[in-house]
């Protein structure tokens, strides 16, 4: 798997590559599968170095070995999260803690951009100043980690996952 950064004022990581495009599936049959909404999840997580680390809570557990890897902190708290649907529509807000938040425009990418992901309009903000405004490629199975600003003894990072809806068959409960 491909690692990528970018960084802007804050560094932004992925923890493993977007998908990467297959060979074309396009088919002439119709889809008997109806397209439903995915969500985006964010969270703000406190990183922290211990010599008795906690286990990480229940909404960490998949990201915890790729944060330890990426971040360099033994120890990971949730301080807040929040989700909301995503798809080709206007604009969503995330407000994962109190000071921070998330503006999040969306568009389905195509299969060259990133199978089965989106691109994202992306405007994080640490209480009204903007920290970053950027463009990102998210995908279910690959989360995007945002180094934030230094905190006590350690460090903010926000978290963004793409929680895949359930697809509905056609003529199926």
């Amino acid at each position: 798997m491909l690692r990528c950064a970018l960084i802007l004022g804050v560094l932004v990581h992925t923890g493993t590559a977007l998908l990467l495009a297959g060979p074309d599936s396009a088919s002439s049959k119709p889809n008997p599968v109806l397209a439903t909404e995915d969500r985006i999840w964010s969270g703000v997580v406190m990183a922290t170095n211990s010599s008795s680390p906690k286990d990480p809570p229940p909404e960490l557990r998949e990201f915890a070995t790729r944060l330890k890897r990426v971040f360099g902190y033994s120890q990971f708290e949730l301080v807040g999260s929040a989700s909301n649907d995503i798809g080709d529509h206007g604009e969503s807000w995330l407000v994962p803690s109190q000071n921070f938040w998330l503006g999040v425009k969306a568009r389905r990418a195509n299969a060259k951009e990133a199978r089965g992901g989106y691109l994202l309009n992306l405007q994080l903000f640490q209480d009204k100043r903007p920290l970053v405004d950027t463009e990102a490629k998210l995908a279910p199975g690959c989360p995007l980690f945002i180094r934030g600003p230094a905190y006590a003894k350690g460090q903010l990072i926000i978290v963004l996952q793409i929680e895949r809806a359930t697809p509905v068959v056609a003529g199926k409960p």
